[in-house]
């Protein structure tokens, strides 16, 4: 494992913009069906990095669509973008091969918890020790041999705390598990309109969390 790249990584992540990230190791996706695995991306995969930003206001979150032109951005996302691209370009001057992965391709969540970085929560979301679950990630993988954080299996943060399950306004989080059968017809009805084409969806489980929680962000 290279520890002085790992280290030059992550500096070139976070003088990008980003607040965290983390190393996970190719090897733990084989539960996961070929196409969202690291090696779908990129054949010789060392190493998934996980990049994550933290959502310290609202605006963040926000998706613009202009339905004439039928494009579509989030603005949170293509800040990412932004920092993978940066982070991709450094590897590749360094001799590496690596790729952005498509929105949609790793499972992030599950990414970040292969990488240490946090557990899933209550609210099915990734639960971070500083931002709680006020975050949004991407990842890059990359053939380059970083070092790998160690997975986290079970939420500490969770064991005694129901604030999301309470909070939900669509009853999606029930018994331990999340319905998206529930939370997706919630949110599309319930989007909240910043202009004609910016819209914000729900929030609820995510303000509700105490961890990382300093201040309101999304009322």
């Amino acid at each position: 494992m290279n520890f002085e790249l790992t280290r030059d990584v992550e500096i070139t992540a976070k003088e990008a913009g980003a607040d965290f990230v983390g190393f996970a190791d190719p090897v733990l996706y084989g539960r996961y069906p070929a196409w969202q695995q690291p090696a779908h991306f990129l054949e010789n995969t060392q190493t998934v990095i996980v990049i994550g930003i933290h959502l310290f206001d609202i605006i963040l979150d926000a998706w613009c669509k202009d339905e004439d032109e039928g494009r579509s951005y989030q603005f949170a996302d293509e800040i990412l973008k932004s920092i993978c691209h940066q982070v991709k370009a450094f590897l590749v001057e360094n001799g590496h091969s690596a790729e952005v992965v498509p929105y949609g391709g790793i499972l992030l969540k599950d990414s970040a918890t292969l990488a240490g970085i946090g557990p899933i929560g209550k609210n099915n979301l990734l639960v971070t020790a500083e931002f709680g679950p006020r975050v949004r990630l991407r990842a890059i993988v990359t053939d380059a041999f970083l070092v790998h954080g160690t997975p986290v299996e079970t939420s500490s943060y969770c064991q005694d705390c129901n604030s999301c399950i309470d909070a939900c306004p669509a009853g999606a989080l029930v018994d331990g598990h999340y319905d998206v059968n529930a939370c997706e017809p919630y949110q599309l009805g319930h989007l909240r309109a910043l202009s004609p084409q910016t819209k914000i969806w729900c929030n609820a489980c995510i303000d509700a969390c105490p961890v990382g929680k300093n201040h309101e962000l999304f009322s």
